[in-house]
């Protein structure tokens, strides 16, 4: 399989939040698409933290673009210069007032590998503790709790939790505990 060549890339946004990018591409020898539209996300992370009753910690907010109120891992992106499981331990006091003492680093996944240039990263957090309050950032209002992977999954049926990444980082820690002799 030939692999595309960019030829030109031409910024269509540049802010803080993604860049958009109008590519110029040569798909085969001598056959070019343009434009081609890509969007350059920084890098996200999914926590799947779960107690010592083997309950997980769901968060529940408001999504904009999409005007629904999503049960999700708790997560978010990786700052520039930010390794992955930083921006994990960040993110789950942040948006939880949790750590944890025992970290594994499931993979990643893409998250839209035909136009996106990112991926999230997945891990599980065991052994919690709640350290303190949440840390919000000004677009945010979060309410955690724990769950039942039953209950969560019961949330998938009905819509609620319905994130696709959501759901594909649950399946993808689903599979690491099964191999780990946990699940």
């Amino acid at each position: 399989m030939r692999r595309w060549a960019r030829l030109s890339s031409t910024p269509i946004v540049d802010d803080k939040w993604f860049r958009v990018t109008a590519d110029r591409c040569e798909i085969a020898p001598g056959k070019v698409i343009e434009p081609f539209y890509v969007v350059h996300e920084k890098e996200w992370v999914h926590v799947y933290a779960v107690n010592a009753n083997s309950e997980v910690l769901i968060v529940r907010q408001y999504r904009y673009a999409a005007d629904a109120i999503c049960s999700e891992l708790p997560g978010g992106v990786v700052d520039p210069g930010e390794e992955p499981e930083r921006a994990a331990k960040r993110e789950l006091l942040e948006e939880t007032g949790h750590v944890a003492n025992r970290w594994s680093y499931v993979g990643k996944l893409y998250a839209n590998p035909a136009r996106q240039t990112n991926s999230v990263h997945i891990f599980v957090a065991e052994v919690l503790d709640l350290a303190g309050e949440q840390a919000l950032d000004e677009s945010e209002e979060i309410i955690w709790s724990f769950s039942t992977q039953s209950e969560i999954n019961d949330a998938i049926l009905r819509g609620e939790f319905s994130q696709a990444l959501h759901v594909a980082s649950l399946y993808r820690v689903q599979q690491f505990l099964r191999a780990r002799g946990d699940a």
